[in-house]
């Protein structure tokens, strides 16, 4: 019940907008008609209640990821939160243009700057929403360059909160509406200024020192030591981290081992131009990492015989899963599945080997697509039997999971015992 309270709280908040926004109406005593104008406004204060729950989404406060069951479907639903109520806002000057046909010289003014200072907030404000959202989805831009145009929601936040609170409408004539909006409004701006300026100092932040750096392929293993407080993650997780002399840019990676020594291991694929100055780095450079954040880790704890499937990189949080049932007196059986194109690609086949030699429960197997072919559920049936009261979870490329879900899925495996973690925080 705990993880889906933050998603009732979003539908009871788009109710609350909704019930106000019909109140208000009726509070002056007149009737109520529904026209382009009465739909432009509730479409407005819709895409303003999802607007508030997309920045409090991508916030990091650690209480989302109890609301939501995971940081990586808080983010999921961020971007659904943030495209909604970009679309429902746009609609918004759209349909008060249509109210006003054929009068497009007076309608102008909702969707191009004049002199009238409450609608250009309006109209400023939709334009960078716009920009924002162009770059998102049709230019694709590296990762470092695309969060800083990501900034550019705070600014458009920011000349819609003049525009709302400046505008002659029902939220300015009706208290408990323009209450409920401003608070909608407080809960933006503090998620936004929090993320921006307090999360680095108010996060949950771990310093770190490189113990041991290791190149295997095109991925770079990193093992830190902790040079404070002790971070204790559970195997699965991830953490954001940034190393000193890397600016400030920091990237999430899945911890791949756990020490009780207070040191932690991790696996980073060399892609893009942040990863490639990362084979600089040297030994007793520093880091600091904020975490450790993810629920994936709930469903290895669950007592069900385990499935778990791997593409490339995606293996990183299974060896942490395994090394801890490698020390662990449990009886369930874990079927574990490391995909990849080439023999030369599994570059962690050596440790897995290692940890489940001995371990009759724990079943490892390399699979390469070269040889054998796109990995499907068919194939997985064959190489761990059974599926049926089974767990199975997934980590890899997104079509890769989404691929194997729907397979699973027709196969008759409930939808619950089906996980897969999503580092798709773009």
């Amino acid at each position: 019940m705990k993880r889906k309270f933050g998603n009732l709280l979003l539908w009871f908040s788009l109710a609350i907008t909704l019930s106000l926004f019909v109140l208000a109406k009726f509070s002056g005593g007149g009737s109520f008609s529904f026209g382009w104008l009465t739909l432009s406004q509730l479409l407005s204060l819709l895409g303003t209640t999802l607007l508030a729950f997309s920045f409090l989404l991508s916030s990091r406060f650690s209480f989302l990821e109890d609301w939501f069951g995971g940081l990586d479907k808080v983010y999921r639903l961020h971007h659904i939160t943030g495209g909604l109520s970009f679309v429902l806002l746009l609609h918004h000057p759209l349909f008060l243009l249509i109210d006003v046909l054929p009068d497009i010289g007076f309608g102008w003014k909702y969707l191009w700057f004049s002199n009238l200072l409450p609608y250009d907030w309006g109209v400023a404000s939709l334009y960078f929403m716009l920009l924002m959202i162009l770059l998102t989805l049709f230019i694709r831009l590296p990762y470092s360059v695309w969060k800083k145009t990501h900034e550019l929601m705070g600014i458009a936040l920011i000349f819609a909160v003049l525009h709302i609170l400046t505008i002659s409408s029902d939220v300015s004539r009706y208290m408990p509406l323009r209450y409920w909006i401003i608070f909608l409004l407080i809960v933006s701006i503090a998620s936004a200024f929090y993320r921006r300026f307090l999360y680095r100092i108010l996060g949950p932040k771990f310093l770190f020192t490189i113990k041991t750096l290791e190149r295997r392929g095109d991925v770079l293993v990193v093992g830190l030591q902790s040079s404070g407080r002790q971070m204790n993650p559970w195997p699965g997780q991830f953490i954001f981290i940034r190393f000193d002399g890397m600016g400030n840019e920091t990237h999430p990676f899945s911890i791949a081992s756990i020490g009780l020594d207070g040191s932690i291991r991790i696996g980073i694929k060399i892609l893009g131009d942040h990863t490639l100055q990362m084979v600089n780095l040297k030994v007793g450079d520093k880091a600091t990492s904020w975490g450790p954040y993810g629920k994936f880790w709930e469903s290895y704890m669950s007592k069900k015989d385990l499935i778990m499937i791997a593409g490339g990189i995606g293996i990183t949080p299974f060896i942490s899963m395994v090394e801890k049932e490698s020390q662990s007196a449990s009886s369930r059986k874990i079927d574990l599945i490391y995909c990849v194109k080439t023999e030369d690609e599994a570059v962690f086949d050596l440790d897995l080997k290692a940890l489940s030699v001995n371990i009759d429960r724990i079943n490892y197997s390399l699979y390469t697509s070269e040889k054998l072919g796109h990995i499907d559920a068919e194939k997985i049936i064959g190489i761990v039997g059974p599926v049926e009261n089974k767990k199975i979870m997934i980590c890899g490329p997104d079509i890769m999971m989404n691929s194997l879900a729907e397979q699973f899925l027709s196969l008759g495996v409930k939808n619950k015992d089906i996980i897969f973690e999503d580092f798709n925080f773009k």
